[in-house]
């Protein structure tokens, strides 16, 4: 069963990726989501949406405590499904935290879930950018995935392979708009 979900959510990361690097390659300023996409996560949630997380009970606390702020964490099966807390796409990189933006996650009446982040070009204001901050113990990974989902490597990463542009799944929660990360995750399609 673990393999299982494992799998989806390699799979799930891979069409994050892919929509990133579509939407990142386009010339408009809105906020895109692909149909092609939307159908391989329908296909993959439906699979998910059977599987209880314990995990719920803690994204729904953490979503609490930064209630009054203008960011949120994933919702509980989003964040389930994504294994992250916060889906983004780095900005800007400074010499001690960086800022991202949002990538807007939407879970659909049927289940399904739709991501979409703006491409590499558009105009963003700095009222929209999320500053990440970490610690000494916050674990940086690069995850590439292989075989259209079917497996993936986890290896050591650190601060200095950020890019700009590049996509993050964080793990961690908000305080005051400021997201305090506990994992950042580099996700990588080989």
């Amino acid at each position: 069963m673990k393999m299982k979900i494992r799998k989806i959510l390699v799979l799930l990361g891979i069409v994050s990726a892919l929509n990133i690097w579509t939407t990142g390659c386009g010339t408009t300023h809105e906020y895109n989501t692909k149909t092609q996409e939307d159908e391989k996560e329908e296909v993959l949630s439906e699979k998910l949406s059977d599987t209880a997380s314990e995990e719920n009970d803690t994204d729904t606390a953490k979503t609490q405590e930064n209630a009054t702020g203008k960011w949120q964490v994933l919702e509980p099966e989003a964040a389930a499904a994504f294994d992250a807390d916060f889906k983004g796409k780095v900005w800007e990189i400074t010499e001690d935290s960086f800022y991202i933006v949002e990538t807007k996650v939407k879970v659909l009446e049927d289940g399904s879930l739709a991501t979409s982040t703006p491409g590499s070009n558009a105009p963003i204001p700095d009222s929209q950018l999320i500053q990440v901050v970490f610690d000494d113990e916050t674990t940086f990974r690069a995850r590439t995935i292989y075989d259209n989902g079917e497996r993936h490597e986890d290896a050591e990463a650190g601060f200095e392979d950020l890019k700009e542009y590049m996509a993050v799944d964080l793990k961690g929660h908000f305080e005051n708009d400021v997201f305090y990360a506990t994992e950042i995750r580099l996700p990588k399609v080989e």
